[in-house]
């Protein structure tokens, strides 16, 4: 097949620093490194690499700026099937799905999830509505655009449920994340509300913090008959032990991405998870296979969960995992991947496998 690999490229619109020179030694940068710019560049080349030798005629076709060049480019010169790594337009995490719409008013297939799913994930309480509906477990919440109003209607309902976690409601990678988020007053409370809303421009999401341990779960495929046709990895957990004792144990924004901190340092991925009960993995999931379904996920996406008292409460479903590979240091996805006995170049494979038959061609 004719496959076009199309990601956001950050050398065209990040303001900070992006070592991507192909000399420099990150090891030896004495200040902290912002790795978030380095993830879809790193899958970039790892799905480039996994299809060299498969047959398939590639082409990378980078989106900042200019919607209407990607266009122009697409209709020249149509794929049979995209491999998406779009996850924003100039920075903006909200405008992942409108670049897969445009792939549906193009009527071009592409792998992952469909835009509806994206914009539905990428809002964090609605995901949580959703999950409630269908009586899945998840933090308690409360979504407010202001202080004073959490403080008249919101408290009423989390007012004995401190420490709470405050989020931006529709950011990714952690974004907004950071160990003053768990907070344990209403000074606290009041203080992080109005941080959010100032700084990221959108409402604050307010959340019981679930005291537990912090399980993801990669699902693959789509399903046929039921939930149950998905393939569940094996289960990864955060391991905190390694956090001062005095931070939170959360996956923050520096955790996920700020290379030589000491949340970088200290919540590595352990896969697969120990001390699950049998029972326990099984809830896990086959609670996982449910959110990929109900949500809509489409060829592969991860589960977040917290688990307390052997109850997996959902965190949230992310449809564009990071599935970069490195030999030395795989992401979540593909580690996890790997632990279930595929290789990358399998992962991949299967990945285009299940979007041809999704859309209906051939994989060839």
């Amino acid at each position: 097949m004719k496959i076009h690999i199309i990601y956001n490229d950050p050398l065209q619109y990040a303001t900070g620093k992006i070592y991507d020179d192909g000399v420099t030694d990150i090891d030896k940068v004495e200040e902290p490194i912002d790795m978030s710019e380095y993830g879809v560049l790193d899958e970039l080349k790892s799905v480039q690499r996994a299809l060299e030798p498969t047959g398939h005629e590639t082409r990378i076709i980078p989106v900042a700026l200019d919607v209407y060049k990607l266009i122009d480019e697409l209709r020249n010169d149509t794929p049979d099937l995209i491999f998406n790594l779009c996850e924003s337009l100039d920075g903006d995490p909200t405008q992942e799905m409108n670049i897969a719409s445009l792939f549906e008013l193009l009527k071009i297939p592409y792998t992952g999830s469909r835009a509806l799913t994206l914009g539905i994930a990428l809002n964090k309480w609605r995901v949580k509505e959703i999950l409630n509906f269908y009586g899945i477990p998840t933090a308690a919440h409360y979504v407010c655009s202001n202080s004073s109003e959490y403080m008249s209607d919101g408290y009423s309902r989390l007012r004995d449920k401190f420490p709470l976690i405050v989020k931006p409601s529709r950011e990714d990678a952690s974004i907004g994340i950071e160990n003053k988020s768990v907070v344990y007053s209403n000074a606290e409370l009041k203080q992080r509300i109005e941080y959010v809303l100032d700084e990221h421009k959108q409402p604050a999401l307010i959340e019981e913090y679930i005291d537990g341990r912090e399980i993801n779960v990669s699902v693959v495929g789509n399903p046929v008959n039921s939930f149950e046709d998905l393939t569940v990895f094996p289960i990864s957990e955060i391991d905190f032990t390694e956090l001062p004792s005095d931070y939170p144990k959360i996956v923050s924004y520096n955790s996920k991405w700020m290379y030589k901190t000491v949340e970088f340092a200290g919540t590595k991925a352990v896969c697969p998870a120990k001390n699950i009960s049998p029972e326990l993995e099984e809830t896990i999931k086959n609670t996982a296979r449910r959110v990929y379904s109900i949500i809509g996920a489409s060829d592969y996406a991860r589960v977040d969960f917290r688990v307390r008292d052997n109850v997996p409460y959902v965190l949230e479903l992310n449809p564009n995992p990071d599935i970069a590979s490195d030999v030395d240091e795989d992401t979540g996805f593909t580690r996890s991947g790997k632990a279930y006995g595929w290789t990358y170049e399998q992962l991949i494979q299967n990945i285009i496998g299940f979007a041809s038959r999704r859309w209906g061609i051939s994989a060839g």
